[in-house]
């Protein structure tokens, strides 16, 4: 639960503050905006397996892409078997994790900036507002709601990964990257305990029910007040 929470914790922070920057990127109208927007959503619709597998190699320790640009670059000292070192390997695979889903917040929240009404801006603009001014009084107030519907959709889809840690760590080093359904797999095939692991998934659903419960209810007090 500690692993599957700090990757949710990576996501929510870093994932859907870069999700939100490049929607609003997008939504101002910039050059080549459509094209954009196609990039940003290419890796939501890659394989995890395909993914994890490319990951995996980029992050090897011996010929691996990223310690090949660290040595380029001169920081020689940096250069690890990244996905071997339990000080490493769980951060490696939550910064994989946001690349690999940042593109569906991108949408819904590039979908939810489009729906406010452009005379807001406007009148703001006309009232000499500045941009964070704007923002922040016009557009978080009114995107509360799709913010609180990315961060639901990214705890669900955070709790509840397991493809890519299968794929790029299997869980190691010494169960640093575990998570929860890694857990729930392994109780069911590696151990045959079929009784076992339904109640440890009948308890991490209920777990992720309350959770979608809690962040529903911080939210409608933040829209009361």
């Amino acid at each position: 639960m500690f692993n599957a929470g700090y990757i949710t914790f990576i996501a929510l922070t870093f994932q859907n503050a870069l999700a939100l920057i490049l929607a609003l990127a997008c939504d101002r109208q910039m050059k080549a905006g459509n094209f954009y927007r196609m990039i940003f959503f290419i890796p939501p619709v890659l394989s995890e397996v395909v993914v994890g597998l490319v990951w995996q190699w980029i992050y090897d320790g011996n010929y691996g892409l990223l310690n090949h640009w660290l040595v380029a670059l001169g920081f020689n000292n940096l250069t690890k078997a990244w996905l071997s070192d339990p000080h490493s390997a769980l951060t490696c695979v939550a910064i994989v994790h946001c690349w690999k889903g940042f593109g569906w917040g991108f949408v819904i929240l590039l979908a939810g900036l489009q729906t406010i009404p452009k005379q807001l801006y406007e009148a703001a603009r006309v009232d000499g507002a500045t941009s964070w001014q704007v923002f922040k009084n016009i557009t978080a107030p009114l995107m509360i709601p799709v913010f609180v519907l990315v961060a639901i959709l990214t705890v669900l889809g955070s709790m509840q990964s397991f493809v890519l840690i299968l794929t790029m760590t299997d869980g190691g080093p010494g169960f640093h990257t575990e998570v929860p359904v890694t857990r729930i797999l392994n109780s069911m095939i590696g151990s045959s305990r079929f009784g076992y692991a339904c109640a440890q998934s009948i308890m991490f659903g209920a777990i992720l029910l309350a959770i979608s419960f809690v962040q529903k209810r911080i939210s409608q007090n933040v829209r009361q007040t």
